[in-house]
């Protein structure tokens, strides 16, 4: 939290809207003003002691100084800047660091902009793929001007033989009718097929996956309020993972009347109306019910799911109320229950406390944490990225789950390292390779052009309950930190974490990347097009002083 390179601003806002001098404010954290300027321009680090001295000096919250939202914010501007439509734009780092922290509600107002740009444009390419190689719109092109040729001829049939007998006049214009029916309808169907439906809401440009995401990192990943509560129910039901499954079913049934039921996958009559992990029947009157669950599920899935639907009833207030707080579009507000009360199912199954004492003593082993607690690894890497308890805080990881094709589905930031959202993730990242190669752990120091370096541990995984002759379905997570709390993780064992030779050169994607001699670059750097574009100017103004001057001369 202290390392963040935005703290330094926020603590020079802070000390200008209380009205104190540099002097002042040094006197009351008890440094020299020198040592405060260096702070607020990030020179040296705002130290926890530093910050516990704001608080009490102050009153100053220390959750405002958790600058994850203004580090996420400052990732995407840098490389939403880096589209080509901005031409070479490429403010400093200390630019953008006062820009975040002094109008960040202008920055999210560009940002949204920007994606309603990228969005609009995605609709148009794919709209432009779809008219170029549908087969559909190939026949309906054809059916068109086969009935404009058949409407046409006999038009010119009635308009050139006036003399014919009436029965034939009316038959023919029964041809021509009928087939200007047929191209009416035809031409509506094109129109529906060009337009889309999906062009509707072009200007609605965040996915709810998107909106609660931004909602997620906000919180710096974490709900204090939904972990107490969940820690009080695992009292409660007890602390033991052996038969947690049990105790479950026991209060759902006890506390809500929700009996549970397990399903096979192959029973008739009931395989199609079960959905992936469970369904949920309500009772009469909306009292009771009943909760089917697969039994085909692995043991940590069939607990987790239990859990959330236990957290839906047990902890529905506090869920409403964060929903409430967080302001969303109606179309993310389920997805947002979603999120929050899987939440809760992690902190009831993988209470903070001992979940942090556990990691600590296994130096974040995570293959033994999930052991230990009955739940699945990325289960239990999810859970690691939330531990921010202030006072009693883990290290601070980011997280990731991608496919073999590289779309993320899960993103945590937290460890300082930027994912980006509009592009694609750097091809360089060990997190691509494990995706191929199920049952792998690589444990790598990747290096950013500006010299930060973060430790990135990557898991490849298979696709739980996929059967005989299934399609693989493997995919990769991605659980990381920051260099100076490497050396806390087992996975470090073996890396020369002194040594940067022995780092991975890596970027956070191509049109933000330095480097020139990368043979999997994408896309050209934007960085050395800005060098170029300012040395060709420079050079410009250059000859421009030059024969301002020989005319001076003449």
């Amino acid at each position: 939290m202290a390392r963040s390179p935005m703290l330094g601003a926020r603590l020079r806002r802070l000390r200008k809207d209380r009205g104190l001098t540099q002097v002042k404010l040094a006197e009351i954290l008890g440094i020299s003003p020198s040592y405060l300027n260096m702070i607020e321009h990030n020179d040296r680090p705002l130290t926890v002691s530093l910050l516990l001295k704001l608080s009490e000096a102050l009153g100053v919250d220390l959750r405002d100084f958790s600058a994850g939202d203004e580090v996420r914010i400052k990732s995407d501007l840098e490389e939403a800047l880096s589209d080509p439509m901005f031409g070479g734009t490429r403010p400093s780092a200390a630019e953008l660091d006062e820009f975040v922290t002094s109008v960040p509600d202008i920055c999210r107002a560009f940002l949204r902009l920007y994606r309603s740009y990228r969005t609009s444009r995605e609709d148009v390419e794919a709209l432009t793929d779809k008219l170029a190689s549908s087969p559909y719109l190939v026949a309906s092109s054809h059916s068109v001007r086969t009935l404009l040729t058949s409407v046409r001829s006999f038009s010119e049939i009635l308009l050139d033989n006036i003399d014919l007998a009436a029965e034939e006049r009316q038959q023919f214009l029964g041809i021509v009718v009928d087939g200007t029916e047929k191209l009416t309808h035809q031409v509506d169907e094109l129109l529906r097929f060009i337009t889309g439906e999906n062009l509707d809401g072009l200007l609605d440009s965040r996915t709810p996956a998107e909106e609660v995401g931004d909602f997620i990192e906000r919180n710096d990943n974490f709900f204090d309020d939904l972990d107490r509560r969940a820690e009080e129910l695992r009292h409660e039901i007890g602390m033991e993972t052996v038969g947690l499954f049990s105790r479950l079913c026991r209060l759902l049934g006890d506390r809500f009347g929700i009996a549970v039921e397990t399903a096979r996958a192959g029973d008739p009559g009931r395989a199609a109306a079960v959905p992936p992990a469970l369904r949920v029947e309500a009772g009469s009157g909306g009292a009771g019910g009943r909760l089917v669950v697969r039994d085909d599920l692995a043991p940590p899935s069939l607990r987790f799911v239990l859990a959330r639907e236990v957290a839906r009833r047990v902890a529905a207030d506090l869920i409403a109320d964060l929903v409430g707080e967080a302001r969303l579009a109606s179309a993310s507000e389920e997805q947002c229950v979603d999120f929050l009360a899987g939440y809760f199912a992690a902190a009831l199954l993988m209470p903070y406390d001992s979940f942090l004492d556990r990691a600590r003593a296994c130096r974040y082993d995570v293959e033994r944490l999930a052991q230990a607690f009955g739940v699945s690894l990325e289960q239990a890497c999810q859970r690691l990225a939330t531990l921010r308890r202030p006072g009693h805080e883990g290290v601070r990881f980011h997280f990731l789950r991608i496919d073999r094709a590289g779309n993320v589905f899960k993103r945590f930031s937290g460890s300082g390292l930027p994912i980006p959202r509009f592009a694609g993730i750097c091809p360089r990242w060990n997190v691509h390779a494990a995706s191929g190669r199920p049952g792998s752990v690589d444990a790598q120091v990747l290096q950013l052009a500006d010299g930060s370096a973060y430790l990135s541990v990557a898991f490849g995984q298979r696709r739980p309950g996929a059967g005989y002759n299934e399609p693989e379905g493997s995919y990769a997570l991605a659980l990381g930190c920051r260099l100076d709390d490497a050396g806390e993780l087992v996975y470090s064992g073996g890396l020369d974490l002194t040594r940067s030779e022995t780092f991975l050169p890596v970027g956070v994607t191509c049109r933000l990347c330095e480097r020139t001699d990368c043979a999997q670059r994408a896309h050209p750097t934007l960085v050395h097009a800005v060098e170029r574009a300012q040395a060709t100017s420079d050079k410009i103004a250059k000859a421009a002083a030059r024969a301002a001057l020989a005319a001076s001369l003449d």
